[in-house]
């Protein structure tokens, strides 16, 4: 991971404190200036340069001569559809003529099959467009449009229309959505699924999992049977180009670590423990103030000294102590490169250990889902911690404090000279990430025990 912040927390800090990020917005309002139906007010990004709204006023007896901003055409006229750049705000008026003479239709297959006369309109007089008559056997007829490339204004079948000029209309066509199939795989528990169709492309959630493992928790599926594949939450939704196979992934669930319930570190704290595999965590985040051998970790408030610190340190968010009753403290990777952090038994887990935790978890793409806490996290960010592991948004400190409710970071033990590996989780993804970081970067410590 870069040292500069995470994009998403530079997003919200545009969002919220600097208007300017923003680019400037103009409306456009259309007038029927005598005709009748509605339009909505389209929005122009400066310097952005797109078409105008599709006329869809009427005017019985008029037709439709294009836009002017002013309502007796002596301003600046417009076409329907034309593309244009707007640097104000303004209001387009209708502008309507008397129709005469005859106009002609002509229809344009597109990609289809077979013929259409074209058709005569007297001008200004409402009259239905012929039937579509073009077929594609791999395609089906959608409607009409002023563009081959459906770009421009669309018609429907048989819509009635009135003319004012000739117009060719290009015939739309949608492929026809083949069907796949999803097959689910007990992989282990016991029941029965049923095949589950799919509209190629077509999003659609998976159907819910009907299948049990006695002692086991069903985490999801997986391309793979081993779960080296790809991962998808109960019920997600998704869509498919062609049939897939789901196996079911269990996670075999231990509670805490089987005579170690709890332990103490030096300073007194208590933190419970969870089994996860072979693996025994600690459930919380640390939050000693003290080496295991008894010394003093250097608490650091001061943002400068914070970033320049080249010596084992540690902070609270915010530098509020009360921030550590639910998140834990934020230690800086010289502290962690110590050895001396977790309590006697127990040490920094390494990055290998920490794959090794996901892999048991469905995988890195999905893991984070599963270590997440079901509360606490921003914009639905929530996991649903079937592993217990109970991942708190805790944040991260470089020169400033950031995140805290959005996403946290913990250390690994394994460096690469100015920093080590990390791991993360983040308010708007499932997986657990995996990132280097400098050691200057505060972030929070789980321990593994040795």
């Amino acid at each position: 991971m870069k040292k500069n912040h995470f994009i998403f927390v530079l997003f919200f800090i545009c969002i919220l404190l600097f208007s300017g990020c923003k680019k400037e917005e103009f409306t456009v309002t259309f007038h029927p200036n005598g005709g009748k139906g509605a339009i909505v007010t389209q929005i122009f990004t400066q310097k952005i340069a797109q078409p105008l709204m599709a006329n869809s006023f009427h005017n019985r007896g008029y037709v439709f001569a294009g836009w002017n901003t002013l309502p007796d055409g002596k301003g600046v006229p417009y076409k329907d559809l034309e593309t244009v750049i707007i640097s104000e705000n303004m209001v387009l008026y209708a502008q309507w003529a008397t129709p005469t003479g005859e106009f002609t239709v002509t229809f344009h297959a597109n990609g289809g099959e077979g013929e259409m006369e074209p058709q005569i309109f007297k001008a200004g007089v409402e009259q239905e467009l012929s039937p579509n008559v073009y077929h594609n056997n791999e395609y089906h007829f959608t409607g009409w449009n002023t563009s081959a490339n459906g770009t421009g204004k669309k018609f429907e079948n048989q819509q009635i229309i009135t003319l004012s000029s000739d117009l060719d209309l290009y015939a739309q066509w949608k492929k026809n959505y083949q069907t796949f199939f999803v097959t689910f795989y007990a992989n282990g528990g016991e029941g029965k699924m049923e095949l589950q169709a799919f509209k190629a492309g077509v999003y659609q959630p998976l159907d819910s999992n009907l299948f049990e493992r006695t002692d086991y928790i069903f985490l999801g599926w997986n391309t793979d049977k081993e779960g080296k594949g790809y991962s998808h939450i109960d019920k997600e939704t998704i869509a498919i180009s062609s049939n897939r196979g789901l196996y079911a992934q269990w996670f075999k669930s231990l509670g805490s670590c089987p005579g170690t319930p709890t332990v103490n570190d030096i300073d007194g704290n208590t933190y419970n423990t969870v089994q996860i595999g072979s693996q025994c965590w600690l459930k919380e985040n640390l939050k000693t103030t003290k080496y295991k051998t008894d010394e003093n970790i250097p608490l650091i408030t001061n943002a400068y000294d914070w970033e320049y610190s080249s010596t084992g340190a540690m902070c609270y968010y915010d530098n509020n102590v009360n921030n550590a009753l639910k998140y834990g403290a934020l230690y800086n990777g010289f502290a962690v490169n110590t050895g001396k952090l977790c309590p006697d038994g127990w040490k920094i887990p390494s990055k290998t250990e920490w794959d090794i935790l996901a892999q048991g978890l469905g995988g890195n793409n999905i893991a984070g889902y599963y270590m997440k806490t079901t509360s606490g996290w921003n914009y639905n960010g929530n996991g649903n911690n079937l592993s217990n592991f109970s991942a708190l948004p805790a944040g991260f400190r470089d020169y400033y404090f950031n995140s805290i409710e959005y996403g946290t970071g913990f250390w690994s033990e394994t460096n690469s000279g100015s920093r080590n590996e990390t791991v993360w989780l983040v308010y708007d993804e499932l997986a657990l990430k995996s990132y280097t970081d400098f050691l200057s970067r505060g972030l929070s410590v789980r321990c593994i025990k040795e």
